[in-house]
């Protein structure tokens, strides 16, 4: 099985659609710079706004894109992990101990974070060993897996860790950085703290292009350790 063949749908995807999205931004700036643009400029400039602005907001939309290819694919890489635990029907036992944990941590959760009455602590706790004794079946879904709107290197290394996957080591120095600024730039843009303009006004093309590069790499080293891990049972307890 090939490289390309291995990589997950999703994320194939969508990142096709950031890669058109670049290819298309960096053909309207070339564009622009040439002197028959000068028509459809005065076309498209405001009494308050220019095309130069429009570039701009174009470049912010670039954050959004990245961002939502990141989550949404560490997001299926994980759900691809749960979907096996499903499919071969495992039980508490027959997992890893990371995985066992997570199942404790979202299973004792459903009591949510304001329930205080000991009694219900009791019984939720009994509920879980019968489940555990009876050998009944794991389920995990995507609603377990908190991402929204945090997604960075640092995270992507706990949530890894958390579920005994192998970290990439051979990815470039400054993808740590890209994700970071990615989250951040998102955060501001998508809670309204800077407008689409102001948020891009200083990142070039260039930047954008190598925060883009860094991390679609970074992806595909992502999924080949799922993909290894799945592909050598890993999820389940090494005495299996």
């Amino acid at each position: 099985m090939s490289n390309t063949e291995m990589l997950d749908v999703e994320f194939l995807k969508r990142r096709d659609e950031v890669n058109y999205f670049f290819s298309c931004l960096e053909t309207m700036y070339s564009f622009f710079d040439q002197k028959q643009s000068m028509i459809l400029k005065k076309k498209l400039d405001s009494p308050t706004l220019r095309t130069s602005d429009f570039m701009v907001i174009l470049k912010s939309n670039s954050f959004l894109m990245l961002y939502n290819l990141i989550e949404s694919t560490v997001r299926s890489f994980i759900q691809k992990i749960y979907d096996e635990i499903t499919i071969q029907n495992l039980g508490y036992n027959d997992i890893r101990q990371e995985l066992q944990k997570i199942w404790i941590d979202v299973s004792y959760d459903q009591l949510g974070h304001t329930t205080t009455n000991f009694d219900q602590h009791k019984k939720k706790a009994k509920e879980m060993i019968g489940f555990v004794i009876s050998g009944e079946k794991i389920s995990l879904t995507e609603k377990d897996i908190n991402l929204s709107g945090n997604v960075d290197y640092r995270l992507i290394i706990e949530l890894f860790k958390n579920h005994g996957l192998q970290m990439p080591t051979s990815h470039g120095a400054s993808v740590g950085e890209g994700l970071r600024e990615i989250k951040r730039k998102r955060n501001t843009i998508a809670h309204g703290n800077v407008s689409f303009i102001d948020s891009a006004r200083d990142t070039s093309l260039s930047d954008l292009n190598v925060y883009k590069e860094d991390i679609i790499e970074y992806l595909e080293l992502l999924n080949q350790s799922v993909s290894d891990y799945i592909v050598n049972q890993n999820y389940k307890c090494a005495s299996e």
